[in-house]
């Protein structure tokens, strides 16, 4: 190899590591909080509707994993319906409570 190749490539990639620029550095992961914002103007009504259809999906989209699944992952992933599940049903009591309705 040439030496002044070499020696080229030997100060790009001591600068790379040493002297990042913006774009060389990572961008931490956001919390999903952070990744949208909640109108301030959202009705309780309407933000446990929300939440319910998206339970209600996030179950669905769950349960139809699991079709080609082994047993034992099948299983791990069914729990977690299940608390899909019991978080839709705390939000459908609420809803009930406060509004006289369910998700359903």
């Amino acid at each position: 190899m040439d030496p002044a190749k070499f020696e080229s490539a030997a100060h790009k990639a001591i600068n790379h590591y040493l002297f990042p620029t913006a774009n060389d550095i990572p961008v931490p992961h956001t919390r999903p909080g952070k990744l949208f914002r909640v109108d301030p103007n959202l009705s309780t009504e309407e933000a446990l509707s929300n939440a319910c259809e998206i339970l209600e999906s996030a179950a669905s989209a769950t349960y139809q994993s699991t079709e080609d699944m082994p047993v034992t992952s099948r299983k791990v992933v069914l729990a977690g319906v299940r608390l899909i599940e019991m978080a839709q049903v705390l939000v459908e009591a609420v809803l009930e409570r406060e509004e006289g309705r369910s998700c359903r």
